[in-house]
């Protein structure tokens, strides 16, 4: 699980700095933290959001804000819903890149948080095939 998570985070961390206006960080994020639900999650948002702020030659900390703000909501749902399934990533996937996609002044926002959810969704069948943790049942 842990190479996958490293490839797939890496690899989306590429992808968003030079190809795509995606939030594929954001996602990857949201998927290992409804996966694994572990408080080190944090760390991993507040220094990878850092990182995308100096490679997108952002203001220091408005992402790794947003995405310790919108992980904290995720624990706080956790308690209420059962969030390890596809349908709140979808729900997720799609109101948090709106939510990103609004704060940095991106274009076409429906579409893109649509795709956003759509690869949300893929990257947490990925992770799921390889957390142990996971029911075997859940089909995609």
């Amino acid at each position: 699980m842990k190479l996958v998570a490293t490839i797939i985070f890496l690899l989306s961390f590429f992808l968003e700095t030079s190809i795509t206006t995606l939030p594929l960080v954001f996602l990857t994020l949201l998927c290992l933290a409804v996966l694994t639900r572990k408080e080190w999650i944090f760390i991993i948002a507040f220094i990878a959001g850092l990182a995308l702020d100096v490679s997108s030659f952002r203001a220091l900390g408005q992402s790794s804000l947003y995405f310790v703000l919108f992980i904290f909501l995720v624990f706080l749902y956790e308690r209420k819903f059962e969030i390890s399934t596809k349908y709140f990533i979808l729900i997720a996937s799609f109101l948090g890149s709106f939510g990103f996609l609004i704060i940095f002044s991106y274009n076409n926002l429906v579409l893109q948080s649509v795709f956003s959810s759509i690869i949300g969704v893929l990257i947490f069948a990925i992770f799921s095939r390889f957390h142990k943790d996971v029911e075997k049942n859940i089909k995609f």
